[in-house]
């Protein structure tokens, strides 16, 4: 198992509220919550053509959300027969080794744990398989279609459909467990609720935040209570449970990531529906009305909102998709970010999404909301990210890089099911990977910059755009060490070609971008002509969006020669003997102290060689490593050279190294000046030079004749 791959856990959800005659269960879903029943393992692709997503904006001062409107459409399904058909045929197609062709989906997490003798006798089955099925279809007709049971409707899993015809009562046993024990412990006393409520039965997680109100009869919260109009109304409490049943070792962290993505904020915009219109009050009764006529359950998620709601958040949930859940008659959207960034290689033996991106700029991003970082040490260890850039807005950062839409711009227009002459809609189509946003809003000038971040935001969020640095023939890129070569080439390189006829084949094309005799050039020495230069960067932005390409960036450390040091500690010893001298003349000789040479000072951020070789004991390694957790610009000194972590944040005595180097050794004019203080806090090593070409107004021709000016004093490195 592995924390890169989606893994809600999620086996049911139960509304529980409590009025004066005491906690009552409104509804559940599935409404068969066995035992037995186990989460589905299975995650879906990235992109879902059929998800229904959002609309217009519309924003709520009181919650500061901002709502969607939401249009309906037409969805139909395979009818229970065919289904049924269907789910038998796989259940058959199974060799004398267990192996389904579920096994050997890509989306399916038993994909990773297959051997190559598996693939070669499931390779062998799958042959057998199509011919049969090549037959079979001739011999019989096309199953009839039904519409599905809500125009808004996804695609259901198996487990839905099933779940969906069989008509539960509402006080069957739940997970094991007697209905009238279990709801009175998921209705806590009001000094439990407004808070996270977590319990665990028969090794099942009950996870939720039970709402209860105020003593003045409003449901906001303290802070907004003054302005809430109480309504009169029988409920006291109301509380949205997930169950949940994670792996032992994933336990905490799928239990946090649900409760932070999902329960807290569906909770609490309900807390927000409730407040205003009763609307948890008023559907509890519209259930319990349905109920007592005997509605099925298929009927009563067409007839309640919150059944629908409910319905609706467990099926995207469990299935890794954004849940657009229709609240008091607004859309908002929910979801458990997937793990497709990575600012570092993964561990070999740890699994994660085919065609994840690798880059070190996602740690620039981390802290903005927009990019969900993957893990990249061993099982259970969540890395510390350190934002490099934590001083400045993020937002601001934002406007600097592009967007690269993982869809065509009117698939993504058509599913989010926006007009199609909306604002929205005119700006999916402007997006260009070549252009950051900051350059489309001054080519747009009737979209602002806020506009144009805020449309990036929910397309980011609803998984159809990725920020990325523009794409330029002028940047180097390389095969990413984590494109899924073995996993989808076979079946990309077909659509490369339907996608790019005139071009090279996929296999050839990665071959110019990462050539065994040659370092890799820039992306602008395979293009063959500037005719050829706008079809090969949207081929660029295809390879991009399927994670096969990575930009290769620049990243260096300033270093400071012996020579640098020597000269520095002569000046410093000189001006302390001309202020000796001078002092001297002024003071009694009994009171003259002798003077401490400044620059032999021990530097708090600096770690002499000496003290590197004192720490081969247990405390003196324990000592070194809380002088770096306490030192924010360590240099490290060797014999001969010190390379300064972060000259950005310089200590005095640094200030007057790099100080030598500008003005003395290296001579630098003015207009190098500016440019090399400019650069000055790029040389960490982390911070890549490209990331200065787009936001700070320098040139590739400037940035070319500095660093070849100041070559001696930098250590350079490229990787992504």
């Amino acid at each position: 198992m592995s924390f890169n791959l989606p893994n809600p856990s999620l086996l049911g959800i139960l509304l529980v509220t409590s009025t004066h005659s005491g906690p009552q269960l409104i509804y559940k879903y599935p409404t068969d919550l066995k035992l037995n029943q186990q989460p589905s393992q299975q995650y879906q692709p990235l992109l879902q053509k059929n998800d229904k997503s959002i609309i217009e904006d519309s924003t709520d001062s009181d919650e500061d959300d901002e709502l969607y409107e939401y249009k309906n459409n037409d969805d139909e399904i395979d009818d229970q027969t065919g289904h049924q058909s269907l789910v038998n045929e796989i259940n058959d197609d199974k060799d004398l080794y267990g192996i389904t062709s579920e096994s050997w989906d890509i989306h399916h997490l038993n994909y990773y744990m297959g051997t190559r003798l598996d693939l070669r006798r499931f390779l062998d089955q799958q042959d057998d398989l199509r011919e049969r099925q090549r037959k079979e279809k001739l011999e019989k007709k096309p199953t009839s279609l039904i519409k599905t049971i809500s125009k808004t409707s996804l695609t259901h899993s198996q487990n839905s459909l099933t779940s969906l015809n069989k008509v539960s009562a509402i006080n069957e046993e739940i997970i094991g467990i007697d209905p009238i024990y279990l709801i009175e412990m998921l209705a806590p006393p009001k000094a439990m609720c407004n808070t996270r409520f977590e319990m665990t039965i028969e090794g099942k997680i009950f996870l939720g935040l039970p709402i209860h109100k105020n003593d003045d009869g409003s449901w906001k919260s303290i802070k907004h209570s003054e302005s809430t109009t109480p309504t009169k109304n029988n409920l006291n409490m109301f509380h949205l449970v997930f169950i949940m049943n994670p792996p032992i070792i994933e336990n905490n962290y799928r239990i946090d990531e649900m409760f932070q993505h999902v329960v807290s904020k569906v909770s609490l915009v309900l807390r927000h529906a409730q407040s205003k219109h009763d609307y948890i009050g008023q559907q509890s009764k519209l259930i319990q009305a349905f109920r007592d006529q005997g509605t099925d359950e298929i009927a009563l998620i067409e007839k309640s909102s919150l059944c629908k709601l409910i319905f609706d958040c467990f099926t995207d949930i469990s299935n890794s998709r954004v849940a657009n859940l229709s609240i008091d008659g607004k859309i908002k959207s929910f979801q458990i970010p997937i793990k497709t960034e990575f600012h570092s290689l993964p561990d070999p033996t740890v699994p994660y999404i085919p065609g994840s991106y690798l880059s070190s700029t996602v740690n620039i991003l981390s802290n903005n909301g927009l990019i969900n970082i993957g893990e990249s040490s061993k099982y259970g260890q969540q890395q510390k990210i350190i934002h490099e850039e934590e001083e400045e807005d993020s937002d601001e950062i934002i406007i600097y890089f592009a967007l690269l839409l993982l869809d065509e711009p009117e698939n993504i227009i058509r599913d989010i099911k926006t007009s199609t002459d909306s604002i929205l809609a005119r700006f999916i189509r402007m997006i260009q990977p070549t252009e950051s946003l900051l350059k489309l809003s001054l080519r747009n000038p009737q979209l602002d910059i806020r506009q144009i971040r805020s449309f990036a935001f929910h397309l980011i969020y609803w998984r159809r755009a990725r920020i990325i640095q523009p794409l330029s023939s002028r940047s180097v890129y390389i095969i990413s060490p984590m494109a899924p070569l073995t996993i989808k080439l076979y079946d990309d390189i077909t659509q490369f070609n339907l996608k790019f006829p005139t071009l090279p084949s996929l296999p050839h094309f990665l071959k110019l971008l990462s050539p065994k005799s040659r370092k890799p050039q820039q992306f602008a020495a395979i293009i063959p002509s500037r005719d050829h230069r706008d079809s090969y960067l949207q081929a660029l932005a295809w390879l991009n969006r399927f994670g096969y390409v990575t930009q290769q960036l620049t990243f260096i450390w300033l270093k400071i020669s012996r020579k640098i040091k020597i000269k520095v500690e002569e000046d410093i010893e000189n001006e302390n003997l001309s202020k000796k001298r001078k002092n001297s003349n002024n003071l009694k000789p009994e009171t003259i102290k002798t003077a401490d040479n400044s620059s032999k000072q021990k530097d708090t951020n600096t770690i002499t060689k000496q003290e590197l070789s004192n720490t081969t004991t247990k405390s003196g390694i324990d000592k070194l490593k809380e002088h770096l957790n306490q030192s924010s610009n360590v240099s490290l000194l060797e014999e001969d050279d010190t390379i300064i972590l972060d000259p950005g944040r310089a200590t005095t005595l640094e200030r007057r190294w790099i100080n030598e180097i500008i003005f003395n050794e290296c001579k630098l004019s003015n207009e190098l000046i500016k440019i090399f203080y400019k650069l000055l806090k790029y040389m960490n090593g982390k911070s890549p030079l490209e990331l200065l070409l787009l936001k700070d107004n320098v040139s590739r021709n400037e940035l070319k004749k500095l660093l070849f000016a100041i070559e001696d004093y930098i250590i350079s490195v490229r990787h992504w």
